[in-house]
């Protein structure tokens, strides 16, 4: 009965694409990387005594060009597997590497101190807060391109599954469409934050928040990981 059911649904149709990649982008907009970063930024500025206004343009320079070098990532990956042709393995490699990944996360939760990791290179951290102190546009941008590339590690899984799926279910120019919502899904909690700059002292219990729970954030993210994984594997393919 269930084969049946979803023998009638059209995995490429608009009304089944748009949820998923909608939901997906945002799931993976959540992630510990580029959150993080921003709001070190934003503390930043806030001791700079900058108003704002200033705090707000700045960051959406930051969250334009994460934006911009994500969606990049994404057309060069969707116009390889397009090239190479095995559209049907590449969708299988990516969901099974979200698995991986949340199984990677899942072990975060209870066995911390064991090797591998999703995170930031920490030389690269450290690089991108230098950048960011700078506080000037070139310098935001630049930051704002390394945590685009290096966010990856994190939670890249997401999105390299959903983009290959795009590449065997959708045509090239739909499947840009469909990274151009999966990216500006993926940005929404970037700029919900920024929103909060308005009020620190709202922004500061964000930040205490996400740091006395980062465990369970890192349990709740591996489950989501793996649950999507598993479920285009078996709903998608």
């Amino acid at each position: 009965m269930l084969d049946n059911f979803l023998a009638g649904i059209n995995i490429a149709h608009p009304s089944v694409m748009i949820p998923l990649v909608a939901s997906t982008g945002f799931l993976d907009g959540i992630h510990p990387c580029a959150i993080a970063i921003l709001i070190f930024f934003i503390a930043f500025l806030l001791t700079m005594q900058k108003t704002f206004r200033n705090i707000f343009a700045l960051g959406l320079v930051y969250i334009f060009v994460i934006f911009l070098t994500y969606l990049a990532v994404g057309v060069g990956l969707l116009s390889g597997i397009v090239i190479f042709g095995q559209h049907h393995f590449f969708a299988i490699l990516g969901s099974w590497l979200l698995i991986a990944m949340g199984a990677i996360q899942f072990k975060d939760y209870f066995f911390p101190r064991l090797p591998v990791h999703l995170s930031m290179p920490k030389i690269s951290s450290e690089r991108i807060k230098s950048r960011l102190e700078k506080a000037t546009l070139p310098s935001i941008a630049a930051a704002a391109f390394l945590v685009g590339l290096c966010s990856i590690p994190c939670s890249g899984g997401i999105y390299a599954a959903i983009t290959a799926l795009l590449a065997s279910k959708a045509t090239y120019l739909s499947g840009f469409l469909y990274l151009m919502l999966y990216n500006l899904m993926f940005v929404m909690p970037l700029l919900i934050l920024l929103l909060f700059a308005a009020n620190p002292l709202t922004l500061a219990n964000i930040a205490k928040f996400r740091q006395k729970n980062e465990r369970t954030e890192k349990l709740a993210m591996g489950l989501l990981m793996m649950l999507i994984g598993g479920g285009i594997l078996m709903f998608f393919i």
